[in-house]
């Protein structure tokens, strides 16, 4: 009928308010998050049981109290007060306290509170709604100190230093001390031991307390031995864990370990954890975690699975450590056997080096004896991984050497090198082993000097390397201006610096693998050596000042070369030359000169051989070449013969047959010489022979005249 109600009111209707009521008590009481519901004075209307028993109180004790009157178990008020004067509801306030079922731990809350309001009026003045979160916020900071952990324990391949990272994450979140003791045998790259059961000492890599003026037991960098019968050699012993809830007074396992007992009642330690690091059964060493009564409560079973964690991350780290270690102790052995001993006795120079192995990439350098008592300075760098680059360098110096011996000038020998480099690259690039790694393009830097004691000229050609030092005898330095080219590799041309030298100039020839990848350290240590080397001293003694002034505490993580040279000059009465026009009369001419020159040096049981090589040498310029004959003598520990021609003909050694009237001329002269070659320069060619001799009683020393 119009007007009438659509459905009239059913019993069911009608209960739904008391139902719903009823709903909402049984959730309030059985909730498992304490509840509580307060007036605008914040006086307690309803507790809930789980509120009830945080407090320890019963509901006649708490409902109708004052809130503030109930803070000694829960400091609720100021959370409350702020929303009654907000109107807002404060979400997820952090708050601590020591509930009555667990009196001797502190708990953490999140608190939230919000106002209860009906149609824009208080109906009750707030809630409150309180969760236990200890145990949650527990698992979190575990996971925020282990993903720390995972990014900052292992950032370098130092065993030491990735010992301090894990001390530096644990303390103070986790520990309020840590020890950690590595075996001997990460430091030096061997292989480490399994279970440890024998007294074995081990050096303390890291220490670290919460006060900064307490110290270990022992310390940083020296042995830490371990007494039997302790929970350190325990864990040592069967690799597992141990966890000392409550440290005992003075007696028990600590009467066996004087210095350890001594550090724990100093610094009032009451609980411990100590972890092994293992990898694969395999002991690194040892982590102490230590908790004192000032600071923290005692570890428990969730501290010590979080510490074994902790520890078989750095083990892992510390493990790479080892390895690395091992693979760059045979890399420097490795180096250091590719690398020249002592330096070579030369007339042209008085020489010495010093060497730094790095971390990364192979330094180079040699004194090469050339002909006519010439000197060759090579110095060079490799980067890259140790042991290809220790490889590459030993491969770069023996071309180098070789390239030398063939009397090349510096730009030349440098072009030949980088037509090696070049293969090397090639070889490096399409080997089984590197073909899938990622690897920096192969090349080096090399700079090669030349000096000619008896002109004083000195040649320079640079590969991608900085040009050496020049110190005048007044003892100016300054650097010898050489064109740098590319690096070995780039298949592009050299360029050569050719000059004079005065007698007694300090050559330094240096070599910083940081100089790319640390400019600023590299141009502060090239300062320091411009002023060292500013010196009248023997190269030996230079490089004693570099070690201890340049290289002292900075050495480059790259390492370093250094090679000195002091020049020397052959006197002229020590290398007469003469000039003879193209002609057969010549020849003759020529060797009565000679014999002059080796009876006025007493040299006579030489004459036979000398004649022998001056005939023939100067019989070929008459038959090859159009120019003069220049003919010269140095006189050394050696008599070099030299020869030279305006002709650019190769010679070469033939092997005449019994009825042939030529063809014998340099085999004669390879016979009776211990060496012999060419040297091709701009005006021609030059052909030495080399020839051995005992110095006549009383006569000078050879040596060149400084």
């Amino acid at each position: 009928m119009p007007g009438e109600p659509r459905h009239a009111p059913s019993s069911i209707d009608a209960a739904a308010p008391n139902a719903a009521e009823g709903v909402e008590k049984e959730l309030f009481d059985q909730s498992r998050a304490a509840l509580e519901v307060y007036d605008a004075r914040l006086r307690v209307l309803r507790s809930n049981p789980a509120a009830l028993a945080l407090r320890g109180l019963s509901s006649d004790l708490v409902i109708g109290a004052d809130l503030k009157d109930l803070d000694g178990s829960l400091p609720l008020s100021p959370i409350m007060r702020l929303v009654l004067e907000t109107r807002s509801p404060v979400l997820d306030r952090p708050m601590s306290a020591c509930p009555a079922t667990d009196p001797d731990r502190e708990h953490e809350y999140a608190v939230t509170g919000y106002p209860i309001e009906r149609a824009g009026h208080l109906r009750h003045a707030a809630a409150s709604m309180i969760h236990d979160v200890t145990e949650q916020n527990r698992k979190q900071r575990e996971l925020d100190l282990l993903n720390v952990a995972r990014t900052s324990i292992g950032s370098t391949l130092d065993a030491l230093r990735t010992a301090q990272e894990l001390a530096d994450i644990v303390v103070p979140d986790f520990a309020d001390a840590i020890a950690i003791d590595l075996m001997e045998a990460i430091f030096t790259g061997d292989a480490p031991m399994g279970p440890v059961t024998v007294a074995l000492p081990m050096r303390r890599a890291a220490f670290k307390a919460r006060e900064r003026q307490a110290v270990g037991a022992y310390p940083v960098g020296g042995a830490s031995p371990f007494a039997s019968h302790t929970p350190y050699t325990q864990a040592l012993a069967d690799l597992r864990p141990r966890l000392i809830g409550a440290v005992s007074k003075p007696g028990g396992w600590l009467a066996r370990d004087h210095a350890r007992a001594g550090f724990i009642a100093a610094s009032g330690v009451h609980s411990l954890i100590v972890t092994p690091l293992t990898v694969h059964g395999l002991v690194m060493g040892l982590a102490s975690f230590y908790r004192d009564s000032h600071h923290s409560e005692p570890f428990n079973e969730e501290d010590r699975s979080l510490a074994a964690q902790l520890a078989a991350f750095t083990a892992v780290c510390l493990d790479n450590a080892r390895r690395f270690t091992r693979e760059h102790t045979v890399a420097v052995t490795l180096q250091r056997s590719l690398l020249p001993r002592v330096s070579p006795e030369l007339a042209a120079v008085e020489s010495a080096h010093c060497y730094r192995t790095g971390r990364y990439g192979a330094h180079w350098f040699d004194v090469l004896p050339l002909s006519s008592c010439r000197v060759g300075l090579i110095i060079g760098y490799v980067p890259g991984e140790d042991l290809r680059a220790a490889g590459a360098m030993g491969r770069l110096r023996t071309a180098a050497s070789t390239l030398a011996s063939m009397d090349l000038p510096p730009d030349e020998l440098m072009a030949h090198l980088d037509d090696v480099t070049q293969r090397l690259a090639h070889e490096y690039d399409t080997s089984p082993a590197t073909l899938h790694e990622a690897q920096p393009p192969f090349t080096a830097s090399c700079l090669y000097v030349t000096y000619d004691p008896v002109t004083r000229q000195c040649s320079a050609a640079s590969a991608g390397h900085e040009s050496p030092l020049l110190t005048t005898p007044e003892g100016v330095a300054s650097a010898l201006e050489v064109p740098t080219g590319a690096h070995l590799g780039q298949g592009v041309p050299y360029d050569l610096l050719t000059t004079r030298l005065p007698v007694g100039s300090l050559l330094t020839l240096y070599s910083d693998g940081s100089a790319e990848r640390h400019p600023t350290e590299a141009r502060e240590r090239a300062s320091r050596l411009r002023e060292v080397v500013r010196t009248k001293a023997p190269p030996a003694q230079v490089c004693d000042e570099v070690a201890y002034e340049v290289l002292r505490d900075t050495t480059p993580v790259d390492g370093a070369a250094l090679l000195v040279a002091r020049t020397r000059s052959i006197a002229p009465d020590r290398a007469p030359s003469w000039t003879f026009p193209p002609e057969p009369a010549s020849v003759p001419e020529a060797r009565r000169a000679a014999r002059r020159q080796l009876t006025e040096w007493g040299l006579e049981d030489c004459l036979p051989a000398i004649e022998l090589v001056v005939s023939e040498l100067a019989t070929n310029v008459t038959l090859h070449a159009d120019g003069p004959i220049r003919l010269r003598l140095i006189l050394d520990r050696r008599l070099t013969v030299e020869v030279h021609d305006d002709a650019d003909t190769a010679p070469h050694l033939r092997h005449a047959r019994l009825l042939d009237e030529g063809g014998r001329g340099l085999f004669l002269v390879a016979c009776v010489a211990s060496q012999w070659g060419t040297r091709y320069e701009d005006t021609g060619k030059t052909i030495w022979a080399e020839h051995e001799f005992s110095s006549p009683a009383g006569d000078v020393d050879c040596r060149a005249a400084a």
